[in-house]
Order: C-alpha cells, then sequence, then structure tokens
C-alpha cells in the first residue's frame, strides 16, 4: 500500500486529501481496478475526527478498496462550511477520476462515506450534484467522475433536526437554506445509500437518519438501514481501534457489525466483488 498527502484548491480554498493506493498483487497474473472509498469524517463542523479518518480508510482497504480521507472545509471566523465543502468533494472525485490508469481505479466505483457532519456533507452532495440545475449553480459541473453509493454513519441531515443546537452555530455552517436538509435535495437521481445510527445517539438524533431513508425509499432509491439499540455518538468502528484511552463506552459489540454489513451491502449492489 502507498499513501499518498496532497493539498488541493477549489476556488481558493486549499483542502487536503490523503489517499490509501492498494499495491497490486504480483501473481494475479493481471491488473485489477479496484473501487475507491472518499472519507469525510464528522468532528461537528469545527474539526476532523482522527478517529474516522485512517481507522476507516485501512478497515476498507483490508475489504480490497482504495480509499481517500477528505479533510474539506471547516467552519471559521472567515469562512463556512459550505458551499466549499461541497466543490471540495466534487473536487477530490475529480482527482481520483484523473488517477484512474495510475492507481488502477475503477471509476465507476467510487464510493463516498461519511460521518456524523461529514454526514451531512455527503448527503447534501448526493442531492446537489445529482441535480443537473443544482450542479451548476454549486460551480460542482466543472469536475469530472461521479460517485455511484454512499455510506453514512450517524449522519447529520437537517440542520433544523437537533444539531446543531442553535440557529446561530446552523448559520456557521451555511445561510444558505437549501442546504439545511438533505432529505429535501434528494431526486431520482440520487445514489443508493447504506446508512446506520443508533437509537440512543445523545448528540445526533435518529430522526436525522430515518428522514434521510424514508426519503431515499420514497423516491425508490436503493437502500439499507441499520439502527442499533444503543450505543453513543461517534462509535467509528465501535471496537478496540477507535475506543478512547479508559472510555468503554466506545466499545459496542452490536454496532461494530456495521462495516461487515456495509462490505456485504457493496457487493450486492456490485461495487465489491463477490465469489460466492
Amino acid at each position: 500500500m502507498q499513501v499518498e498527502q496532497q493539498t488541493l484548491v477549489t476556488r481558493e480554498h486549499p483542502f487536503k486529501v490523503t489517499g490509501y493506493w492498494l499495491d497490486q498483487v504480483s501473481d494475479f497474473g493481471e491488473a485489477v481496478d479496484y473501487p475507491v472509498i472518499i472519507i469525510c469524517p464528522g468532528g461537528g463542523f469545527t474539526y476532523h475526527s482522527g478517529r474516522e479518518e485512517a481507522p476507516i480508510a485501512l478497515r476498507f482497504v483490508a475489504e480490497g478498496m482504495h480509499a481517500v480521507v477528505l479533510n474539506y472545509q471547516l467552519e471559521t471566523p472567515t469562512s463556512q462550511v459550505y458551499p466549499w465543502a461541497l466543490q471540495q468533494l466534487g473536487a477530490t472525485i475529480d482527482w481520483v477520476t484523473q488517477q484512474a490508469e495510475k492507481r488502477h481505479i475503477d471509476p465507476k466505483r467510487i464510493i463516498l462515506a461519511g460521518f456524523s457532519a461529514g454526514g451531512h456533507v455527503v448527503a447534501d452532495y448526493n442531492g446537489v450534484a445529482t441535480n443537473a440545475k443544482l450542479r451548476a449553480e454549486y460551480h460542482l459541473d466543472q469536475y469530472h467522475g461521479q460517485h455511484a453509493a454512499t455510506i453514512l454513519g450517524y449522519p447529520v441531515i437537517d440542520l433544523d433536526a437537533g444539531f446543531p443546537g442553535s440557529v446561530a452555530e446552523r448559520d456557521k455552517i451555511t445561510k444558505d437554506e437549501r442546504l439545511f436538509a438533505a432529505q429535501k435535495l434528494l431526486n431520482a437521481n440520487s445514489k443508493p445509500a447504506f446508512v446506520w445510527q443508533t437509537v440512543t445517539d445523545e448528540l445526533v438524533p435518529p430522526i436525522n437518519s430515518m428522514m434521510y431513508v424514508q426519503g431515499l425509499m420514497q423516491l425508490g432509491i436503493e437502500t439499507e438501514y441499520h439502527l442499533f439499540g444503543s450505543g453513543i455518538h461517534g462509535l467509528a468502528l465501535a471496537n478496540h481501534v477507535t475506543k478512547k484511552p479508559h472510555k468503554t463506552k466506545y466499545l459496542n459489540d452490536q454496532a461494530a457489525h456495521w462495516v461487515s454489513l456495509a462490505v456485504r451491502w457493496l457487493q450486492l449492489q456490485g461495487y465489491l466483488h463477490d465469489e460466492n
């Protein structure tokens, strides 16, 4: 595996990406083009959670996928998250697409994964980038490539559904009302989604993921939804790898199954090879 760090720029807003590229297996006898998962970590739009970066990237690398971690635009005293985060995700897909031959990437199997606040970025993108009118309005039409599916873990979906906790905090993220509610941006061209959360999520109410899944179902878009009976917000892998030191609340043996469930879903959707 090779690790590559790059700084990309969209409209004078630089951002960092980290690629985890699979090597070719010498005794396969032929080259293999792998799918890629682009990960948007959470962090409340104020930081990027390291627990949702390399640990999750490497877990999917182990399943035969390239992985890219996107450090999208955060809220700052001088900048909101949007629209820059959408353009940065579009630029990352473009960057991945341009490297398809060099890195042996299958550009038809680009998967977006978002956790918590990063889930809002991915969910918004799944609505905006698949709507021709909005894609042009948000300047996403300058980028090449498109995603095939999404994975959302305990996602923020609607900025008026419990997180953030006030209008002032919401306005630091965006004042663009069209981007408040990702479920309202869904359209017939939006891509399938695997979604998971816990009933007892204390930070992002589960109604967020429920509204998104309901929107997908109403449009007849493929979805799989797992609402685990217990667990705190921000479980990441929910195992010892992403457990904070001395904090067993980050362990959850039921929610930890989300990775294997997501992998199987990707196989059933045709985005990962299934030999059965």
